[in-house]
Order: C-alpha cells, then sequence, then structure tokens
C-alpha cells in the first residue's frame, strides 16, 4: 500500500485507526506479542504508541483521525511475525 501511495519513498512509521471506540484499541494493543506498546517511537524493534481522541494536537490530525489512532515504527523482527501479530489482534477484537 505504501509503494502505491507514496510515490517518491517512505519510512517504517506509519499511521493507522480503527473503526473503534477508546476501549477496542486498548484491547487491540493488548494482544499483541510481537509488538510492543511504547510512549514514543525510536528502537530497532516494531513499536506501537496509541494517540487518543484527547490529545492535546489534535488540530494537526487529519479529521479521520480525531477519534484517536495508532502511530506504528516496524523494526527489524521477521516481517511475517510481524504481520501475524498484527493480524492475530485484528481477528480477536473482530476488526478483519
Amino acid at each position: 500500500m505504501a509503494a502505491e501511495q507514496m510515490h517518491g519513498g517512505f519510512g517504517g512509521v506509519l499511521s493507522f485507526g480503527l473503526h473503534a471506540d477508546h476501549d477496542t484499541y486498548n484491547r487491540f494493543v493488548s494482544h499483541l506479542k510481537v509488538i510492543t506498546s511504547a510512549v514514543s517511537l525510536g528502537h530497532d524493534e516494531s513499536l506501537i504508541v496509541f494517540l487518543g481522541e484527547n490529545d492535546e494536537r489534535q488540530y494537526l490530525y487529519p479529521e479521520e483521525f480525531h477519534g484517536g489512532f495508532f502511530r506504528f515504527s516496524v523494526g527489524i523482527e521477521d516481517t511475517e511475525d510481524i504481520i501475524a501479530d498484527l493480524e492475530q489482534a485484528f481477528a480477536k477484537e473482530g476488526l478483519l
């Protein structure tokens, strides 16, 4: 998807939201086994940060992110392990 949307290059950090409430975001993160929940990004492991609907920088975000979203930094783990981790967490919350 990144290659299709970001002509000219892209990095290993992306943002995405869920059609979900705050509690679902928290449960989703609790299901992750390979990806680590963090308060900031910048490590060699895959990290995910939830920016909630009350973030003081809300005015900087696109409208569709005003309900909260994740910033996800892809680490050096095996690609299949990262994908499987996200898929199982999405499945446990019925988000697939």
